[in-house]
């Protein structure tokens, strides 16, 4: 049997694994949190309180707690991720934002949206503020049932912007624009990316990307644009503008160069 387990992150509310396995198994067992997954490649054949199910690539697993199960993967290799989330975490959550206590139906689920959020969770650096605005995210994913209201805190949206656009000098946490916005951060990252497409702090670092281009075609050098948009890791502002320019700052600036 060859599995290989990388944990990702541990704390009060979830635990996270990314799995790689081939010819492995997991005999029948229970856990007392629930257990939100995401399979990456190949196939999961899984038992689950007496019913047999395949979970396939793309597809959102859930256990609820002190449900029994087992697993067996794909000969070929299977690669997939896993949340084990503490129930009284996510009580306190949903009191704590005034959510409708949620009932999980347990099994195998086509949720792309819920995926692509596990996954970006998974992806997110350890120890920033845009792990905890990944886990909000995915949370908001997966406790929400209704799609909300249209214009859902639109005033409180329009000052988080305004406030961003104000502050393009620095990196902005995630604390402080929920405090503008005058909510909860949960409520906050939730509407915010319904309402964007994007989660805040990462469209936060869009607009400082569009304000360094601004200032590159004016002429700036790019270690002037850097400093004066606070990037102070000069291989973080880089990395950053070529994901989206598929160029360097540097490049880009010398496009613009008079002849």
């Amino acid at each position: 049997m060859a599995l290989v387990t990388e944990h990702l992150q541990a704390g009060g509310l979830v635990e996270a694994y990314w799995v790689r396995a081939s010819a492995a198994s997991f005999p029948r067992h229970a856990h007392d949190e629930y257990v939100l997954g995401v399979n990456l490649s190949g196939c999961e054949q899984i038992w689950l309180d007496g019913r047999e199910l395949q979970a396939a690539p793309g597809q959102v697993t859930l256990y609820n707690p002190l449900a029994v199960q087992a697993s067996t993967f794909d000969p070929a290799g299977v690669e997939y991720i896993s949340l084990h989330l503490a129930p009284e975490a996510i009580a306190r959550l949903v009191s704590q934002n005034n959510l409708n206590s949620p009932l999980f139906e347990q099994g195998v689920f086509d949720q792309p949206a819920l995926c692509q959020a596990i996954v970006a969770f998974a992806r997110a650096p350890a120890h920033s503020g845009h792990q905890e605005e990944a886990l909000l995210a995915l949370l908001a994913q997966w406790l929400e049932q209704s799609p909300g209201r249209p214009g859902e805190y639109s005033h409180a949206l329009a000052q988080a912007l305004q406030f961003m656009r104000q502050h393009l000098g620095h990196k902005l946490e995630l604390d402080e624009l929920a405090q503008v916005a005058g909510l909860s951060k949960y409520h906050f990252v939730r509407s915010f990316k319904k309402a964007t497409g994007l989660a805040p702090l990462q469209y936060h670092m869009q607009l400082r990307l569009i304000e360094a281009r601004r200032c590159l075609r004016a002429g700036l050098h790019p270690l002037d644009v850097a400093q004066r948009l606070g990037f102070y890791d000069q291989s973080h502002f880089i990395n950053s503008f070529r994901r989206v320019m598929g160029a360097t700052p540097h490049h880009y600036w010398q496009a613009f160069k008079p002849s």
